[in-house]
């Protein structure tokens, strides 16, 4: 689980660096989508408000101005009684009626009364403005001048309250609009608001899931550190006091030298080569050479030890000068005799293998004959999961510890593989070490 302060974040401690990036991007970018969502619809109903409250003013106007055009028509036709003149006339009370079914009801009640008022004496200066022309047509003078007259009269009444509708519109939608004009205000101030709100926002995510990047490297570097030291100090308490432990063995030598026990010899120099590996090395880091010779040593320092029980075979294809964790193959031999070969009847064998691989890397395999690993065991080292109480007779230097700075080293569980036919039927581990860039 990945930490940031106090804040949790248990999927990123299992996404990669570059998920986490992505990760961070597609918070951040559906956030701001969301608020400018949000924002983009309160603004719009906003102004469609504004535009309904310009409308209503609109269409009053319109009302206005098709009635006078009915009532110059009626005139002209009454003047003239000419076809076209009859025509328009026809034409500009066809307008007006048009005009009228546009008008929405209203929510003020004087603005309902002077709106069914407009309503109904339309129709009725209609009735008259048509039985006018009616009359005109039929030469009755008289008739449709008296019509006329009545329709004026209906026409200037229409026209006061359409003045009257218009005013009382005017100044209800000042009103509305000067609401408006404050909430559009306000959505300014929160936009603003939200936009220094969501830069803080993800300045914080951003320091959050970056950290929560770091930490894992910072993590690893750590725990590389401790596993070498641990490794280290449980399997050389000698480091107390280097010199002593030197000077006896160089000691030991020359007395066996001096006395002709060349094998006595021997056994010291590897035991001394052995200790000077670890005493001088103080590093996270070492050649693949050099650990084959820690190898061979240990191997050599047994077999004195256990009068040759251990059968020990190389087979080198190439030896290139690469750079691997130290401490690694001597651990895993150590292993192969103390739980594969030692407690068997038959002749005990392990074989060191190095060769090439087609993408340049190096493959490493330590096989024995011995007992051999279930697949539940296999499993169980692969996941760490390794009982302290096995490691015993190790030096507390197991499998769990190689594999870890294995993972640490390279950023890779895939480095190493462990593989047994079954019971009795031996071990091979193989180790994969890619090649240097």
């Amino acid at each position: 689980m990945v930490k940031a302060g106090n804040i949790k974040f248990p999927l990123l401690g299992r996404l990669s660096v570059q998920g986490r990036i992505l990760l961070t991007s597609i918070v951040t970018s559906l956030i701001i989508s969301v608020i400018n969502i949000y924002l983009f619809v309160n603004i719009n109903a906003v102004i469609g408000r504004i535009n309904r409250i310009y409308m209503s003013n609109v269409v009053i106007n319109d009302i206005s101005s098709s009635l006078g055009d009915v009532q110059n028509a009626l005139t002209a036709y009454l003047n003239t009684r000419s076809s076209d003149a009859m025509e328009e006339y026809f034409r500009t009370e066809q307008d007006y009626h048009n005009k009228l079914m546009e008008l929405e009801p209203m929510s003020d009640p004087e603005a309902t009364i002077l709106q069914r008022n407009i309503i109904n004496l339309s129709e009725t200066y209609i009735e008259f403005a048509d039985a006018a022309v009616q009359a005109r047509r039929g030469h009755i003078i008289e008739r449709y001048k008296l019509l006329y007259a009545d329709a004026s009269e209906t026409y200037e009444y229409i026209n006061a309250y359409i003045y009257r509708l218009n005013i009382g519109q005017f100044a209800l939608n000042t009103e509305n609009y000067d609401a408006l004009v404050g909430t559009f205000r306000v959505l300014e101030m929160i936009s603003l608001v939200v936009l220094i709100m969501m830069s803080v926002i993800n300045v914080v995510l951003i320091w959050i899931f970056t950290r929560n990047i770091m930490d894992p490297v910072r993590e690893r570097e750590l725990r590389m550190e401790a596993h070498i030291k641990d490794a280290e100090l449980k399997y050389l308490e000698a480091q107390i006091n280097p010199h002593f432990l030197f000077n006896t063995l160089n000691a030991g030598a020359q007395l066996a030298m001096m006395e002709g026990a060349d094998r006595t010899n021997e056994y010291i120099q590897k035991m001394a080569q052995f200790y000077r590996y670890k005493i001088h090395g103080g590093s996270q880091e070492t050649t693949l050479e050099k650990e084959i010779t820690l190898v061979d040593n240990y191997i050599y320092i047994l077999n004195v030890r256990f009068s040759g029980e251990i059968h020990y075979e190389k087979e080198i294809e190439t030896l290139p000068d690469i750079k691997m964790p130290d401490m690694i193959l001597q651990p895993i031999v150590e292993n192969a005799v103390n739980h594969g070969i030692r407690d068997i009847e038959r002749e005990g064998r392990i074989k060191l293998s190095v060769s090439a691989d087609a993408d340049g890397g190096t493959q490493i395999r330590i096989s024995d004959n011995g007992v051999g690993m279930s697949p539940e065991r296999i499993e169980e080292v692969l996941k760490y999961e390794v009982r302290s109480d096995e490691s015993k007779g190790s030096n507390g230097v197991g499998l769990k510890n190689v594999l870890s700075r294995l993972e640490l080293y390279y950023g890779s569980r895939d480095i190493m593989r462990i593989e047994s036919e079954g019971q009795d039927k031996g071990t091979c581990i193989s180790i994969y070490l890619p090649k240097e860039t």
